[in-house]
């Protein structure tokens, strides 16, 4: 495999086909690479693949968010197989692929068309002729077969298998689009020849009628017509003739049919519209049920393993803060869906040291869940190893930034209190919101940050302290609290927490983590929380 060929999906952009030839392929942001991808997360030179003989061997190039190669991440130079998926921030690559089965390519370029019409006046037409009573005949079969239930992967190769019985197209295609109407969630590809390696390329005019309008597209009979004959993305795919198809359910699209002739095949006529018509019907109302019975299903075991995954979770945090000699601690943890991607927690030490932690994996939901489980089992072992703050936190990013996806990272202050030095508290900040000590005098933001946790293995950070007189807290939390949301678009921000710890100095750190949480409800006042509420209190005793 001398020049094997990579297929690029860039974020919100065509996919790019290109032939490795040469000795190397450079990758990035870059203007200087030998292929400049627009993708935010990729470092200016992020990879180079580079011929090493008889084989291509995939490099990372020193880029900030790493490179993933099957789902591992590329340390080293790797030798690439034919098949492998490569992940670069939001972009995928695949190496050595011959064809792209699993997309239907939507170019930019227009392509015109010779004849549209709407779904529901193909249906009603056309009814006396012989070619109609066959047509009605294999549409009440099909009908009678889909009665069936079928899982829907299942579904779909059953329906794309009978548009090319019943058709013979040279190409077929099924598509479902996703939740966002990007772009094609699911699709299927059926080719008559098997050694056709073409792409199958659908433009975003022809797209873009059948979808809007939610109409039938045919291109019939190319070679009549001079302008359409010369259409490069036509003449590209030698097609003579095409059909599209909406797939309808009320007025909603849920995807596409697509049949093509290529150049020395029949050609596309109308009652073959009205059949794919009949069938775009029918399999649009199959593929909705079965799809809706399939997420309510997956809904269910979700929200069932979301519960299991609740229980676990609410015995990783602390139960309760532990007592230590002169300070009162106290911590609150409230998800903003089922499960949380934010954590805190406390060590105890035998000669009554205290570590504490309190984090925010970026993200939400099961991932940012099981992230912080790792978080807080690495954070129990380091800790009892009685390191400095700073060595703590790195070593913390050093177990997670190698097992962390590209654009993940997680934000984390880490303190020690030692009650042999009263009032003194040692801590590391790993890019996380800044803690509020509140004191007779007022509050004040405390100590720099650092970089965040899970950029670069090798991240240092800085030991720095803070001191609390009698009866001053140190306030930390996560952005669930700091940017808290109302229904006008207005944030809490410090200065709302400030204010809602006016007039409590001496206060205990129950009724400070108390008094925090409330003015974040109160000022939702009803509106959506968007994100967790993770808030931990220290407070100094008067008497210490």
């Amino acid at each position: 495999m001398t020049n094997p060929d990579i297929v690029v999906y860039p974020p919100g952009e065509e996919p790019i086909r290109r032939t490795l030839a040469g000795q190397s392929l450079t990758m990035g942001r870059s203007p200087e690479c030998s292929l400049q991808i627009h993708d935010r997360f990729l470092s200016r030179k992020h990879i180079e693949f580079r011929e090493d003989g008889e084989r291509w061997v995939l490099l990372d190039c020193g880029s900030a968010n790493g490179t993933w190669l099957n789902g591992v991440p590329v340390k080293s130079p790797v030798p690439l197989r034919a098949g492998d998926s490569i992940r670069i921030g939001e972009t995928e690559i695949l190496f050595g692929v011959t064809r792209t089965d699993r997309l239907l390519a939507v170019e930019a370029t227009s392509q015109k068309t010779t004849n549209s019409v709407r779904l529901r006046d193909a249906l009603a037409e056309g009814q006396a002729s012989q070619a109609a009573f066959e047509r009605v005949q294999a549409v009440n079969k099909l009908a009678m077969e889909l009665l069936e239930d079928r899982p829907l992967g299942e579904l779909f190769d059953f329906i794309l298998d009978r548009v090319v019985e019943m058709l013979q197209p040279s190409r077929a295609a099924l598509a479902l689009f996703g939740r966002g109407r990007g772009g094609f969630d699911t699709i299927k590809v059926r080719r008559k020849d098997e050694d056709d390696v073409s792409d199958l390329v659908l433009s975003r005019t022809l797209l873009n009628e059948v979808v809007e309008e939610k109409k039938i597209v045919s291109i019939l009979d190319v070679g009549l017509n001079e302008k359409l004959s010369q259409a490069k993305s036509i003449v590209g795919q030698r097609i003579r003739s095409a059909l599209c198809a909406p797939l309808l359910v009320e007025d909603t699209v849920l995807g596409v049919i697509y049949v093509d002739f290529l150049m020395g095949q029949r050609d596309a006529g109308e009652d073959d519209v009205r059949l794919v018509g009949q069938i775009s019907r029918l399999a649009a109302m199959k593929l909705d049920t079965t799809r809706l019975r399939e997420e309510s299903l997956l809904k269910q075991r979700i929200d069932e393993e979301l519960r299991t995954a609740y229980v676990v979770q609410s015995r990783i945090l602390p139960a309760e803060a532990p007592e230590v000699s002169g300070y009162r601690l106290a911590g609150l943890n409230r998800p903003a869906s089922m499960v949380s991607g934010d954590y805190y927690d406390f060590v105890v030490r035998p000669d009554g040291r205290v570590y504490f932690v309190i984090a925010d994996v970026s993200g939400k939901g099961i991932t940012a869940a099981l992230l912080m489980s790792s978080l807080a089992m690495a954070f129990n072992i380091y800790a009892s190893q009685d390191p400095e703050p700073s060595e703590l936190v790195a070593k913390l990013n050093g177990i997670l930034a190698p097992r962390l996806g590209p654009a993940k990272f997680v934000t984390l202050f880490a303190g020690l209190i030692d009650p042999a030095t009263p009032g003194e508290i040692r801590f590391a900040n790993a890019g996380h919101l800044p803690p509020l000590v509140f004191s007779a005098s007022g509050v004040v933001e405390a100590g720099d940050t650092d970089i965040v946790m899970g950029v670069f293995s090798n991240s240092a950070y800085r030991d720095q302290s803070l001191r609390l007189g009698p009866g001053d807290s140190l306030v930390l939390f996560t952005d669930g609290v700091a940017e808290a949301e109302n229904a006008t678009g207005d944030l809490l921000g410090s200065e709302g927490i400030a204010k809602a710890l006016r007039g409590r100095h001496f206060s205990g750190a129950d009724e400070i983590v108390a008094a925090v949480d409330m003015a974040v409800s109160s000022f939702l006042s009803g509106a959506e929380q968007h994100d967790d509420v993770t808030i931990l209190a220290i407070t100094r005793e008067r008497k210490s």
